[in-house]
């Protein structure tokens, strides 16, 4: 649901309201707040602790090699926490 509003705010237009016709986003999202887990958020899904139990930097940077092309067109960020296991992995 952040993708879309991310990518609701980025396009503008009748995007938004297309949108949350198709997906009912708007109900499920708090504009301004992100669901990370880097807070006390008792909703925080803790995925960035999660995803360095679990995968390698080595699965994150082919990860991010398939899904590069979203990021370009998309004008997504790479999250810090892929940041953070890329520069460990180097460190």
């Amino acid at each position: 649901m952040f993708d879309l509003e991310k990518m609701a705010i980025q396009f503008g237009g009748p995007l938004p309201q297309a949108l949350n016709s198709s997906f009912n986003y708007l109900e499920h999202v708090d504009l301004g707040t992100k669901n990370t887990g880097m807070n006390n958020n008792f909703h925080s899904t803790h995925a960035p602790a999660k995803v360095q139990q679990f995968y390698t930097a080595q699965a994150v940077r082919k990860g991010l090699e398939l899904l590069s092309i979203d990021y370009v067109t998309l004008g997504f960020e790479v999250p810090e926490w892929a940041r953070q296991m890329l520069r460990d992995d180097v460190a």
